[in-house]
């Protein structure tokens, strides 16, 4: 079962409604234009128009594998280049069109449905006739028209965040605010360079249309610079995964811990239909979720009796520690925040920050009904395994009040395939089972 948003706002229902209103603008603004096909000028433009569709799908097809699982396409530059070199009647259309054919194509390799390819076609119609209509305003001078290819950038950078977070919120059920906020944060630097590149493609152009060609191979460099930032974020990459094994290893009773609870994110993901870059920068931080404990000493870490309240408390900080140690690499730096949270807990008593329900970033929920299933069916210092049946069970008690509800119904169909188990609840566990 989806999450609770989820099921309010499904996937489909959003491609209805950005279609719906991409189409009811595109409409409008043709009804208000007097297009006229034949027009020397609407006519001059479908080359161009052609020639920019292609580039769109062509850098769709190729992105950059920028950080650990995070893929750039360098598609912004052209579909900039249309809302301000085509006719604002055009400019849409081929827009919408072009990205129509890109998620047609690249469908079975993303595996997405109709619904994210109506989604993707849609949004993005209405943010290139949102920058269309601005950079169409009428206004007089050098200076206020080069000002409006400042805000035509801003409006389009805006509109994509707002769209891009109401179009994975099905997904993640974090509210479309939080969306917006990591998109600008996680894409400002590399959209402001492709928008300055658009910019200066336009002015190019006005001059001489064949400039064009020099502002594709700015974009080559560009391509080029991102992909050895690539390399050196996939070495930083296998480093962490290699400290977090060892991490592990400290300890005989939770080796490969970490890598269990990455693949079971996996799993979960996929059962919950969660895909793209954020499912992967989960899995990741599920990778890595326990590395603050390379902090912690061996006599805490492996200790057989109850911890004392100094001891307590110094397991307690290992998440923040492993969060902040991990913000020394920015590929990585929206990541902390599922390491820093993944023991809240729904109903609030958890910690660091007693945070509690959707406030709890949605990858911190996921890892913890993950991490606390592995601990619990692993043989620990303290105690003896729980059979998976047990765990089971106090992943059911718990489910509302310590852990998402729909998290744990996503995990529970892939260890359940068959019929529910009907055994005799166990008794209460020790509270550090769930929570170290």
């Amino acid at each position: 079962m989806k999450s609770r948003l989820a099921r309010l706002v499904p996937q489909p229902l959003i491609a209805i409604l950005m279609s719906g209103l991409a189409l009811f603008a595109l409409v409008r603004v043709w009804l208000e234009s007097d297009y006229a096909p034949l027009d020397p000028t609407n006519l001059r433009a479908v080359p161009l128009a052609l020639m920019l569709a292609l580039a769109v799908i062509l850098a769709g097809l190729y992105p950059i594998h920028y950080g650990y699982k995070v893929k750039i396409a360098i598609i912004t530059v052209p579909l900039y280049l249309m809302a301000v070199l085509l006719p604002l009647a055009i400019a849409p259309i081929a827009t919408g069109l072009a990205i129509l054919i890109l998620e047609w194509i690249s469908m079975s390799k993303k595996g997405n449905l109709p619904s994210d390819i109506v989604t993707a076609a849609g949004r993005w119609t209405m943010v290139a006739l949102a920058g269309a209509s601005i950079w169409h305003l009428p206004v007089e001078g050098q200076v206020a028209r080069s000002m409006l290819l400042i805000v035509t950038a801003f409006v389009m950078f805006i509109g994509d965040a707002i769209t891009c977070a109401f179009e994975i919120w099905p997904m993640t059920g974090e509210p479309p605010w939080r969306g917006v906020v990591m998109l600008v944060r996680e894409g400002f630097m590399v959209e402001s360079v492709q928008y300055l590149l658009g910019m200066l493609g336009a002015l190019a152009a006005w001059q001489q249309p064949w400039a064009l060609v020099l502002l594709a191979l700015q974009t080559v460099i560009v391509y080029l610079a991102f992909k050895n930032a690539k390399e050196m974020r996939e070495g930083t990459r296998k480093l962490l995964e290699s400290l977090a094994d060892v991490v592990d290893l400290r300890d005989p009773y939770t080796g490969g811990h970490s890598r269990r609870v990455a693949e079971l994110a996996a799993q979960t993901l996929r059962q919950m239909n969660v895909v793209g870059p954020e499912a992967e920068l989960i899995i990741f931080a599920a990778r890595l979720h326990d590395i603050g404990k390379i902090g912690i000493s061996d006599g805490i870490l492996q200790k057989t009796g109850k911890l004392s309240p100094e001891e307590w408390e110094i397991m307690r900080a290992h998440p923040r520690w492993g969060a902040d140690w991990l913000t020394r690499y920015p590929d990585f730096s929206r990541g902390t925040e599922f390491i820093r949270f993944h023991h809240e807990r729904w109903d609030g008593k958890g910690y660091p920050n007693g945070m509690k329900g959707l406030d709890i970033p949605f990858g911190a929920r996921l890892i913890s009904v993950l991490d606390a299933f592995d601990a619990m069916t692993s043989d620990r210092p303290y105690r003896r395994a729980m059979t998976q049946e047990q765990a089971i069970l106090v992943l059911r008690a718990g489910s509302g009040s310590q852990w998402d509800r729909s998290i744990v119904e996503a995990l529970l169909r892939i260890l359940i395939p068959a019929k529910p188990i009907d055994l005799p609840l166990p008794a209460p566990p020790n509270r550090q089972t769930a929570s170290l």
